[in-house]
Formats: structure tokens, sequence, C-alpha cells
């Protein structure tokens, strides 16, 4: 998987305006309310809850398209569309997908800011 996929700032870096402090803070931020997100998903899931799952899918698709990680985007998109029709199968494996994709994505903000700060 490519470093551009895990986290493409070129967004970010138009918006901010290369306020690279600012970028760390915002994807700081959006790691947090994923990983919030992520639990909600699991515990949805364990409850055999398809409806929260699809939301917490959705809440994650959404701060991680904001961000730019493209593949946590992808993930969280498959689950949630699986998700919408009551349909759980295979939806336990995608989310240690996505529980892995947000553990690199961290890895890459960490590395992001060392470089920047």
């Amino acid at each position: 998987m490519s470093e551009r996929a895990i986290l493409d700032l070129s967004r970010l870096h138009e918006i901010f305006e290369d306020d690279e402090a600012g970028i760390v803070e915002l994807l700081e931020l959006a790691l947090g309310t994923g990983q919030r997100h992520v639990r909600q998903l699991r515990e949805a899931l364990g409850a055999g809850d398809a409806a929260s799952v699809a939301r917490a899918a959705h809440g994650i698709k959404g701060s991680a398209s904001n961000i730019g990680a493209l593949e946590v985007t992808r993930i969280s998109a498959e689950i949630e569309e699986r998700t919408r029709n009551a349909q759980l199968d295979g939806v336990t494996n995608l989310a240690a997908e996505l529980e892995g994709a947000y553990a690199t994505l961290g890895e890459r903000v960490r590395s992001y800011r060392a470089e920047v700060l």
C-alpha cells in the first residue's frame, strides 16, 4: 500500500496553506474521533446491531475522508455499504482490516508530526 493511500496530505496542505502545526492538530483530532467510532463499531458488531455498525462506519468514513486517509475511508465505506441492508456477513474481517489500517495511519501521523514539528 502506498504512503499516499494511507494518508494523502495534498488537500490539507492546500486548505491549511502549509500550516503544518495546524495539519498535525487536525490529524490527531481526527485519529481520536476515529478511534472512538471504531470502538462503537466493535461494540455494535458484538451486539449484532447492523444499524449501529453502519452509523459508526459512516462517522469513520467522514472523518477519514476529511483528512485524506484513503484506505480507512475505503474500508469504512465498504462496512457501511454492507451493513446498510442489515447484513453483517464479512464485517468482522473488515473491522479487523479497519483496525489495522488505523494502526498504520497512526504510525504515519506520528511520522509526519516528527518530520514537521
